[in-house]
């Protein structure tokens, strides 16, 4: 993650209609409160608050406008910069629509007047930034945290793979020398996709083609006992996806599953494409009841749902159950990126 202070793009979109909507309630509610500390506010209270609300009304809404239109141009500077300059905006917009009011109504400067109101959009624009600056400021350490407990996570899956990809590959190497070549290149690949950073996606293609390679492996070595089949031509294959999602899931299911039962079995991975999400489900059946059972199944299973809860914030979900002799592993996680720790 980039360290330094937050960029001033973490602000909202100025041009945003929900912006405006928030807006104009804010000023409401100011000219509410505005409207109770006058004097004698109980005889004219209407037309101070409508007064009051007006003129908040022209305040906002022009420095909103100001905003919306600068934004893009200051992209590059930070948050606590922009933030000072968007209250200057402010500042100057109020007093320029005092002086303007106060020729109109009197046809003489009220600097007393002008003082207030300028103050009051002072205090009000700076407390808006200040919530914004230290909102983003909090964020960043967030992800920071997020970063490195996602790396631990991730630290605990290679010593695991290790250990089974270097007992394949000695099987591989004993019963089909020939074909060694090629499956060392693969195990190269899958390594190289272990090792990567587990919170920058990656295409859905890559993930099932890091599948199938470590299932090539794995047939090798198990020959007829394993077979697999995929159906997941509704999954967009550029959709982005969580390194080692799968793969994981798929290994329990060799090593927990297929390899534990005398005839073997099948692996079918499955894919369903919805508006928001896309599911994935991983069937495997279960072992022999004589086999004996490991405990790394639920614990590589919990790891992955920690990482998914880091990634997406509680929008993706990872389920697992078994019914008649077949253990079912579900994964769902939204379309839309999971968070960046750039």
């Amino acid at each position: 993650m980039k360290s330094g202070k937050p960029l001033m793009s973490a602000l909202p979109d100025f041009c945003q209609a929900s912006i405006l909507y928030l807006t104009i309630i804010a000023c409401v509610l100011l000219a509410f409160l505005m409207s109770l500390i006058v004097d004698h506010w109980r005889f004219n209270y209407w037309l101070n608050f409508s007064t009051f609300a007006l003129f908040n009304l022209w305040t906002a809404l022009t420095s909103i406008g100001i905003l919306c239109l600068v934004k893009k141009s200051f992209a590059s500077i930070s948050l606590q910069k922009f933030a000072s300059f968007a209250v200057l905006i402010t500042v100057g917009v109020c007093a320029i629509y005092s002086i303007i009011l106060m020729l109109y109504l009197t046809t003489e400067i009220d600097y007393w007047v002008l003082f207030r109101n300028a103050a009051i959009a002072f205090i009000v624009s700076s407390i808006f930034f200040r919530y914004y600056y230290l909102q983003q400021n909090n964020r960043l350490q967030i992800q920071a945290e997020a970063e490195a407990r996602i790396q631990a996570l991730q630290s605990r899956i290679r010593p695991h793979f290790l250990f089974n990809s270097l007992n394949t590959l000695a099987n591989l190497t004993s019963q089909e020398p020939e074909k060694a070549e090629e499956s060392i290149l693969d195990l190269a690949d899958i390594f190289r996709a272990s090792m990567q950073r587990s919170d920058k996606l990656i295409p859905f293609s890559d993930e099932q083609q890091l599948c199938n390679q470590y299932l090539q492996l794995e047939k090798l070595r198990l020959d007829d006992k394993l077979t697999y089949e995929w159906q997941t031509e509704t999954i967009n294959p550029n959709i982005p996806v969580p390194p080692l999602l799968l793969q994981p899931i798929i290994e329990n299911a060799v090593y927990h599953g297929v390899q534990n039962r005398s005839d073997g079995g099948k692996i079918l991975i499955k894919g369903l494409s919805t508006k928001q999400h896309i599911q994935l489900e991983v069937t495997n059946p279960l072992p022999n009841a004589n086999a004996s059972i490991h405990k790394g199944n639920s614990l590589a299973l919990k790891n992955i749902r920690q990482r998914l809860e880091v990634l997406y914030q509680g929008k993706a979900q990872l389920n697992y159950h078994q019914s008649n002799d077949t253990f079912y592993c579900i994964v769902k996680i939204p379309k839309k990126a999971a968070i960046s720790f750039d």
